[in-house]
């Protein structure tokens, strides 16, 4: 073999004495075959030099000569970020790219081993296992982890950590089928095993198919995950033969071999498949997984999900007719109330969704009120983001609304309470249509206003929207709103308790006077109060009627400056 320059240099005037006694026979010998290879190369005469510490290793861990030389370098490299590569190992040898092709087996033979594990991707890099390093550190038996006559929950717990390493890049795509493959084969004592195989999936379903059917099984077992979104199984596909946008285009016609043999299905919503998920088919759950414990059900969370819990309570002040009936919408959503009723409109062969729609002036709560129901009812609340719905590129807002109601529906299915759908200023999505568009972005308004209207049509849930400009809402629209409450500006009465809410040092008459003098919705008196907080702080001055008849003025032409803007 060509010598050549390492990359791991060894300084021979440097030495090294242990602190204690404490020996490790193992770490010992694969130290010292580390150094004597790393100085002289993969050479007749080292392994000659070695071969007491080359026969304790081998026979320890029944690996040839060659992979106990790998196992040393890959040790000394496993606590670094990186680990190592084949080129660094090959010039550890001192051989060449070429010929380090020889060693591919002996790479093999360690992983299969279970004491190396490899980085997927195209660096592949090479570590020892946290099982051999425990083994290392103690110098006992180094044994590898049981993969046959396992237990329902050992087989799954095998899984688990198959997925795991797949998601950290330690195993690729073909690494994975087989490791899960070779489970299944090798414990088909087991019930699961045995439907697996006598499912025809091996001799109908490819590879991408068995990793696919895998994954919902364990996300099923492990998570209690009924469904899995379509986009998430894609993934599994090789990269090589097939892209995940054909799995994904095959997975939504529902002309798998999975699908065709009745493995697994789309979502049924109420009668309604969902195309954009899939579940294990009844057949499935109800015969592969006798005796094996399912894990309970995660409650399902989105980073645009409120909880109810963190919701700060809010003392609200409405007129008579918007506190009638906002108490009305409480007592319906309310859990016992709401499951009631939709049963009884089920029964009936209505619809069971519930379309809500708050319009009126800025600043009168209808957002808070929003928040307030989601809180007493105990209904965590999904705010849409209007911004991540419109997209530059064609058919992405078309696909981002269909998205944002699956979404949803796994929301519904998967809490123990429907969630609320909150649109938020929705004056853009639900104004009118454009009739007789030329323009794209017309278009665009206009197809994803129906996809809307027919998810509200279909809905199995809790919308609630938000808008300013009820007069510019489309019809259509306005007749999928169940439930519409008109915000008013409060009156005098109103306008003095959220005074006094939002600012305690008020007396009752001075916050009537400031209620009589100025006509202001409530999110105008919380600017006023929120500058009579900056004020405090900043000077030590308690508010008066003065000062924030001050602040109160500001407003006032705040306000006129707003509606002078547009001629």
């Amino acid at each position: 073999m060509t010598r050549r320059t390492k990359s791991i240099p060894f300084n021979p005037e440097k030495s090294y004495s242990a602190a204690n006694e404490n020996h490790l026979r193992q770490v010992e010998s694969l130290n010292r075959i580390f150094l004597a290879v790393d100085a002289t190369g993969y050479t007749s005469e080292t392994l000659e030099l070695l071969k007491d510490d080359i026969a304790l290793l081998t026979a320890g861990y029944g690996i040839a000569t060659r992979s106990v030389v790998l196992l040393a370098a890959i040790l000394e490299r496993s606590d670094s970020n990186c680990g190592i590569d084949k080129e660094d190992l090959a010039r550890y040898l001192g051989c060449s790219s070429i010929e380090f092709i020889g060693c591919s087996a002996n790479l093999n033979e360690l992983q299969k081993k279970g004491l190396v594990r490899s980085t997927n991707g195209p660096h592949k890099t090479y570590r020892v296992t946290p099982e051999a390093y425990k083994a290392l550190e103690t110098d006992s038996e180094f044994v590898p982890p049981k993969t046959v006559d396992l237990t329902p929950a050992e087989l799954f717990n095998c899984f688990r950590t198959c997925f795991s390493r797949y998601r950290s890049g330690s195993l690729d795509d073909d690494d994975l089928i087989e490791e899960l493959d070779t489970l299944v084969r090798n414990n088909d004592h087991l019930l699961f095993c045995q439907k697996s195989l006598d499912s025809l999936l091996y001799k109908k379903c490819d590879e991408t198919e068995r990793r696919m059917f895998y994954y919902m099984c364990h996300r099923y077992v492990s998570h209690g995950e009924t469904s899995v979104d379509i986009d998430t199984l894609a993934h599994f596909a090789d990269g090589m033969m097939v892209s995940p946008s054909m799995v994904r285009d095959a997975l939504t016609a529902g002309s798998t071999d999975l699908q065709a043999s009745g493995l697994v299905e789309f979502v049924n919503d109420e009668g309604v498949a969902d195309t954009e998920a899939l579940t294990l088919s009844d057949g499935v759950t109800a015969t592969f997984f006798e005796g094996v414990e399912i894990a309970r059900p995660e409650k399902e969370t989105h980073s645009d999900l409120v909880s109810a819990a963190s919701i700060t309570a809010k003392e609200l002040f409405y007129n008579e007719s918007e506190a009638g009936q906002i108490g009305r919408l409480a007592g319906l959503l309310d859990e016992k109330n709401y499951s009631g009723i939709r049963a009884r409109l089920a029964e009936t062969g209505m619809r069971k969704g519930f379309g809500i729609l708050f319009y009126g002036a800025p600043g009168t709560g209808k957002t808070a009120s929003a928040f307030e129901l989601a809180r007493q009812t105990g209904r965590d609340i999904f705010v849409v983001d209007m911004s991540k719905l419109r997209s530059k590129w064609v058919g992405d807002s078309e696909k981002n609304v269909k998205g944002l109601f699956n979404i949803y529906r796994r929301l519904c299915r998967k809490n123990e309470r429907a969630p609320i759908l909150l649109f938020n200023e929705a004056d853009a999505i639900f104004m009118k249509r454009f009739e007789n568009v030329e323009a794209s972005v017309d278009q665009m308004n206009n197809t994803l206003q129906n996809i809307i209207l027919q998810e509200m049509e279909n809905l199995d849930g809790i919308l609630i929207a938000t808008t300013n400009l009820v007069g510019n809402l489309d019809p259509a629209f306005e007749r999928r709103f169940l439930y519409k409450v008109e915000f008013h500006k409060p009156g005098v009465a109103a306008r003095a308790k959220i005074w006094k809410s939002m600012i305690k040092s008020l007396s009752d008459a001075d916050a009537e006077t400031l209620a009589v003098r100025y006509d202001f919705a409530g999110g105008n008196i919380e600017n006023v109060a929120r500058k009579s907080s900056v004020e405090y702080v900043l000077s030590g001055r308690k508010p008066s009627v003065e000062s924030l008849s001050t602040f109160c003025e500001e407003e006032t032409y705040a306000k006129t400056e707003r509606k002078r803007i547009g001629f």
